[in-house]
């Protein structure tokens, strides 16, 4: 199955952060299919950086994800409109990490994420 890394683990794996553990790091590693990255990524990191909640540079990250061996993601219509079928939690209604649901949902993908808030969108999302 092919995976889809979530903003957290894509930037603790650029900056070979130790929050990224061995079992999600292996995963990575060992998986036979693309890892891929959204641009729904980049665009929240551009958001976070822009307001000064990150500190990134984020030419070298878009450079860095192919380098990385990982492939970019493109955001597609049939994302957004699957987006619209998601349940809502009071408790996360975080709009980067829902599109990145419904993308993993509409390739399918597995979304590897740090974030256990995530998990109840079902058996797609694993939280490492």
């Amino acid at each position: 199955m092919r995976l889809l890394l979530d903003t957290q683990l894509a930037f603790w794996w650029q900056t070979g952060d130790r929050r990224l553990d061995g079992a999600a790091r292996r995963m990575i590693e060992d998986s036979d299919a693309p890892v891929l990255v959204s641009r729904v990524s980049l665009w929240e990191l551009a958001i976070k950086a822009s307001l000064g909640r990150l500190r990134i540079d984020l030419p070298v990250f878009a450079s860095q994800v192919e380098a990385m061996g990982f492939s970019w993601l493109p955001i597609e219509n049939a994302h957004i409109l699957h987006l619209a079928s998601l349940p809502v939690f009071p408790d996360h209604r975080d709009p980067f990490d829902r599109l990145l649901v419904a993308q993993s949902a509409s390739e399918p993908l597995v979304l590897l994420t740090a974030d256990g808030t995530l998990a109840r969108y079902g058996e797609l999302v694993r939280v490492v």
